[in-house]
């Protein structure tokens, strides 16, 4: 495909979790993006086309959003629920890279 033949477009908090809500009432249990994508595809097609959206993560990717959303305990996938109980690595760093390069640094 051309590049200028792809849609694209954006929604708001709002706008993301009725969408959500929207295609999970469809039986489908997707992720925000996903969301976004089947929205802005239905809002674009012309009456007698039809699209392909893509979702490129498992909703378990955002649960905490997902879950609360549409009030659902959404399953990890086995690999990921094997890693779910281990500790947390990361740091929450401010964005100043003074406190990053001391963090690197000490």
């Amino acid at each position: 495909w051309a590049l200028e033949t792809l849609g694209s477009g954006m929604r708001d908090d709002a706008q993301t979790r009725d969408a959500l809500k929207r295609l999970h009432q469809l039986d489908y249990l997707c992720e925000p993006h996903g969301a976004i994508a089947w929205d802005l595809l239905n809002e674009q097609l012309g009456q007698d086309e039809v699209g392909v959206f893509l979702c490129t993560a498992h909703p378990a990717k955002f649960k905490e959003s997902v879950d609360e959303i549409l009030n659902l305990d959404v399953p990890l996938p086995g690999p990921l629920a094997k890693h779910a109980a281990l500790p947390l690595l990361s740091h929450d760093l401010p964005a100043d890279f003074g406190r990053l390069k001391a963090f690197l640094l000490g």
